[in-house]
């Protein structure tokens, strides 16, 4: 319901005579603006869309699905599922959808400006996904960097990339294949290690000439570690607690703590870090390349219209720092942030809701093994979130990766 001019002149007075009092006004129809048509966007954007009028703004043309993308590499899913239509999505929930590129934010006038135009917003939500810092494995060298980011990509967001990535398994046959993990934080966990579980399953079973390393900067998945030691010892070299402290992408050369190695073919995965959007946007927090959030709604700490969620969004716990960066946990980021919307549009409070994360990690291919991690938070009596994670290894799966994967396109699609 509109203010009437008497509630207004009435508001008016009040906020002269008490301190600290203030006075918001839900317009008539409240403007939405969704930057990024990841899991978190696609979410919050479906969530808004009977409550408000929402705009969803995307660079790329469709929705790629990044869970679905390491079985399609290793021949475990057809890809029918793996590319969604953003326009076909909009449609069915009642919102718009602007194939557009975003740059700058003015949050005093609360527009945007994009490739598209410009955009009036009462309320922004930040969903940009991650970026990568290939500059940080070259010390700053910008044409290295290009190089590594063209040559050796590490497939690591939505885009072109994936065939490139496919025909790269496909075409290589003897030589050394080196995949490098990037310190943590980073999105999907496991992803890095399943595509190793491809690379040696084929090195494997087709005789290749061929070997792997794989080299990551923290501690060991135990898992893994199994994995590779007791089923391809003689194909992967796996090399965690190891630093690289040179990496030249022309001669193809890596310098670790213990040796250098020459590789033919690589993924090459660097530091990750908010998208360009924040930082370009000063929305970054000091000396960090993360955005701080309220944990409790992902707003922004000083503006309460802007709300980040998703990949970029910094450490929420001083117990245990980063929300693991996957996909369902930003879906849920984008619920909880639409909620915390509808409650002040509505005037009624947002029932309290955190999110929660599960992830399918392949341990084999044939047979199908893998390990369900599920990861759940909750808020202590002293105020501190706290996290609780299991794994669970599954030896004789029943679908139950499809059963989720088709549940998250419903809640981000409208159709599985």
């Amino acid at each position: 319901m509109n203010p009437t001019r008497r509630q207004l002149l009435l508001a008016s007075s009040l906020a002269s005579l008490t301190p600290g009092f203030s006075f918001a006004v839900t317009p008539a129809h409240p403007k939405v603006l969704i930057v990024g048509g990841g899991w978190g966007g696609l979410t919050a954007a479906s969530a808004l869309a009977t409550q408000a009028d929402v705009v969803l703004i995307e660079r790329n043309a469709a929705f790629v699905s990044l869970p679905l993308t390491n079985r399609w590499l290793a021949g475990l899913d057809d890809g029918r599922r793996m590319t969604q239509d953003y326009a076909a999505a909009a449609r069915r929930f009642g919102y718009r959808f602007v194939q557009a590129e975003v740059g700058q934010i003015d949050r005093a006038a609360r527009k945007v400006t994009t490739s598209g135009g410009q955009f009036a917003y009462d309320w922004l939500i930040l969903a940009p996904g991650i970026a990568e810092d290939a500059g940080a494995l070259v010390d700053g060298d910008r044409d290295a960097a290009r190089h590594i980011e063209l040559q050796f990509s590490s497939t690591y967001q939505s885009g072109p990339g994936f065939p490139a990535l496919k025909q790269k398994f496909e075409n290589f046959s003897k030589g050394e294949f080196l995949i490098t993990l990037p310190p943590v934080p980073y999105r999907c966990p496991p992803a890095p290690y399943e595509r190793a579980l491809i690379l040696a399953q084929a090195i494997k079973t087709r005789g290749l000439k061929a070997h792997l390393t794989v080299i990551a900067p923290g501690a060991p998945w135990p898992a893994y570690q199994r994995v590779f030691n007791d089923e391809f010892r003689d194909q992967v070299s796996y090399l965690p607690n190891t630093a690289i402290h040179q990496l030249d992408p022309y001669r193809q050369i890596v310098v670790t703590d213990f040796d250098e190695l020459r590789f033919d073919q690589a993924i090459i995965m660097p530091p990750q870090q908010a998208a360009r959007l924040c930082r370009e946007n000063g929305l970054l927090a000091a000396n960090t390349s993360w955005v701080t959030v309220n944990p409790k709604n992902f707003t922004i700490f000083d503006d309460e219209r802007v709300f980040v969620i998703g990949d970029s969004v910094g450490p929420v716990s001083s117990l245990f720092g980063h929300y693991p960066k996957t996909g369902e946990l930003a879906s849920d980021m984008g619920r909880i942030a639409a909620a915390e919307i509808i409650s002040r549009i509505t005037g009624k409070e947002a029932p309290p809701m955190l999110p929660e994360s599960t992830c399918f990690a392949y341990l084999s291919l044939q047979p199908a093994q893998f390990t369900r991690i599920e990861s759940r938070y909750r808020w202590r009596g002293d105020g501190e979130l706290t996290q609780s994670i299991t794994q669970k290894r599954e030896s004789n799966p029943r679908g139950e990766d499809d059963a989720w994967v088709d549940a998250m396109h419903a809640r981000l699609f409208g159709t599985a």
